[in-house]
């Protein structure tokens, strides 16, 4: 596979095996499925067992179970065929209405004194999410990169070093989104960048 122009969709060919293991890949990776992973380690290292179950169903239904309902209502509506929203002119509904949902998860961690960490992330992914939202009115920022970063810094810091493990899916995010040709190098970069900066920042503000 040969990177060609750091702002165009790869123009290669994948092999079938290659062609599914990306598209496995981009499933297991999806932001929501990332952040219910992280939700639920992060769940498991609170102290208090009951308000670690409260934390984390109120995480997986405003993180992933309402985001990924919204991506497939979307996917469909817009005529895709594989679970993406693949237009950047039609990310606007879904995003905001992540926002909205990583909103009222934040809100109600914050009601029940989940684990700080737990809704500082849950806040993380509410404002990154409205910053995206804005940049794909103008650039498509793939998202897939930058869902991987918030998990991936939050596992490191709670479970110092061996969270440093969720890094290893940079590249694999990357490589499936590429060959698939759902973005171009510098998207993915911009994403991989954004949320480093973005999770790094909320995370030293609000621990």
């Amino acid at each position: 596979m040969r990177l060609h122009d750091p702002t165009h969709l790869y123009d290669g060919e994948t092999s079938p095996r290659a062609e599914s293991a990306a598209r496995l890949v981009s499933a297991v990776t999806h932001a929501p499925f990332l952040s219910a992973f992280m939700f639920i380690l992060l769940g498991a290292a609170a102290d208090d067992v009951r308000m670690a179950v409260i934390s984390v169903a109120v995480s997986l239904v405003t993180a992933t179970v309402v985001p990924v309902a919204v991506v497939q209502h979307y996917s469909v509506k817009y005529g895709n065929t594989d679970g993406d929203v693949v237009r950047r002119e039609d990310r606007a509904r879904p995003l905001v209405c992540g926002v909205a949902s990583y909103v009222v998860g934040t809100v109600i961690l914050f009601l029940v004194d989940a684990p700080r960490i737990m809704t500082v992330m849950m806040l993380s992914y509410a404002l990154s999410t409205a910053v995206v939202a804005l940049i794909s009115t103008r650039w498509k920022i793939s998202i897939h990169a930058t869902g991987v970063m918030g998990p991936s810094m939050a596992l490191s810091l709670v479970y110092w070093p061996w969270g440093l493990a969720m890094f290893a899916l940079v590249p694999l995010v990357a490589w499936s989104r590429y060959v698939r040709r759902k973005h171009t190098p510098a998207q993915l970069a911009g994403g991989f960048i954004y949320g480093f900066i973005a999770t790094g920042i909320i995370l030293w503000l609000f621990l």
